[in-house]
């Protein structure tokens, strides 16, 4: 059987797709040279996109959690999500061109990270 068949695994995809994506659109965004807010939006929106890619391969490479340990995991995810959607509203605020380009990059990243997490707790509930 697939590690992608369980629903641990189609998390992972979700992430794995995700990821892949946003480690693509960084390096085209950086490569175009962008102004100064969106240079640093790219830069972090990869970092995030390495962070998440980093997490699959961990996934992948232990043992998959049961569905009750899915779901506290996904609870304790979907309360940082929060957290780094605030975070990034914080760094908007800030006004620098550097901030708001983090500010942004978290509030995308985190949004998504807290649907993936909210859809994933829900169907492992």
């Amino acid at each position: 059987m697939s590690a992608f068949a369980t629903l641990p695994g189609q998390l992972l995809a979700v992430l794995l797709a995700w990821a892949l994506v946003w480690l693509a659109a960084a390096l085209v965004g950086l490569y175009a040279r962008p102004r100064e807010a969106w240079r640093h939006f790219w830069f972090m929106s990869g970092l995030w996109a390495a962070i998440d890619a980093a997490i699959v391969w961990y996934g992948l490479v232990a043992a998959p959690p049961s569905n009750a340990d899915l779901v506290v995991l996904l609870r304790i995810n979907s309360g940082l999500d929060v957290l780094y959607v605030a975070a990034g509203v914080v760094l908007l605020a800030r006004g620098t061109p550097r901030m708001t380009g983090f500010g942004w990059a978290v509030v995308v990243q985190g949004v998504f990270l807290l649907v993936l997490d909210v859809t994933f707790w829900w169907r492992a509930s």
